[in-house]
């Protein structure tokens, strides 16, 4: 009896043992696939990295170290990036207004692109007439009396998303979290429906589709060199760039929330 138990016993584990290796992934999270490029998307919180203690410049910059890339796609117009870079090889510093209010470019980007040697690629669609007809029209939405149910409506997914990411909105390992994602997923979908038809190119669907047509071009430029590409890009539009990665058959999307823990 005692032989037939142990035999039982012994079955048992070999049957566990071959489930578990079953159920391992077949590709580790940082495993090298030849002839496939591997994407990292990382999300920015732009001035509030400067007065952040667990999401700082500096912690942004050894996440950047640490995943090592060799393209880096970034949130400036092509004609932004331009101005930003050549005053950055002459004077040392970026001159361009709109870079001012990206830190995590100024601060981080372009020195990093000295020491590591990756490419920069600029990947945003706004352009300043747009944001200033966006900023127009819901200004007009506001004061419009007929609006008044959609205006509230707005007011109501805001402060739902403040009550979801209250006391975390610059911690990283939140930001890169599916929470957070689903968090800022309800609020900007609400302001899409409610929206978007008046806001036309600068309304959420239509930016956010501006802005992955670039990245989709330069992902195809890339294609097949198995280079090491971080999209970085407002902290918003992360769930958006990553439902559209994940259609793509000749990448693999890295885990960036990984790159954050010690």
């Amino acid at each position: 009896m005692r032989n037939s138990l142990a035999a039982f016993f012994s079955a048992f584990l070999l049957i566990l043992a071959g489930c578990s290796d079953a159920a391992e992934p077949d590709t580790p999270p940082e495993a090298h696939i030849p002839g496939v490029n591997t994407v990292a998307v990382i999300g920015a919180i732009h001035g509030q990295h400067r007065r952040s203690e667990t999401y700082s410049l500096a912690v942004l910059e050894a996440v950047i170290v640490k995943f090592d890339p060799d393209v880096v796609m970034v949130e400036l117009p092509p004609d932004r990036y331009a101005v930003a870079a050549e005053n950055y090889a002459q004077f040392g510093e970026v001159r361009e207004s709109r870079a001012d209010d990206f830190p995590e470019l100024i601060d981080v980007v372009f020195p990093l692109q000295n020491q590591m040697g990756f490419t920069v690629v600029p990947v945003a669609a706004w352009s300043r007439e747009l944001a200033d007809e966006r900023r127009a029209a819901l200004k007009q939405i506001e004061g419009d009396p007929a609006r008044t149910d959609d205006w509230s409506a707005y007011q109501s997914a805001i402060q739902k998303y403040g009550r979801a990411v209250s006391g975390k909105s610059d911690n990283p390992d939140f930001i890169h979290s599916h929470k957070y994602d689903l968090a800022v997923r309800t609020r900007q979908e609400s302001y899409e429906r409610l929206f978007g038809s008046d806001l036309g190119a600068g309304g959420w669907e239509a930016i956010n589709r501006a802005h992955f047509a670039k990245m989709a071009s330069a992902l195809d430029d890339l294609d097949g060199q198995e280079k090491r590409i971080l999209i970085l890009f407002g902290a918003w539009h992360k769930y958006w760039i990553l439902d559209a990665l994940d259609a793509r058959s000749d990448i693999r999307i890295a885990d960036s929330g990984t790159l954050f823990s010690n």
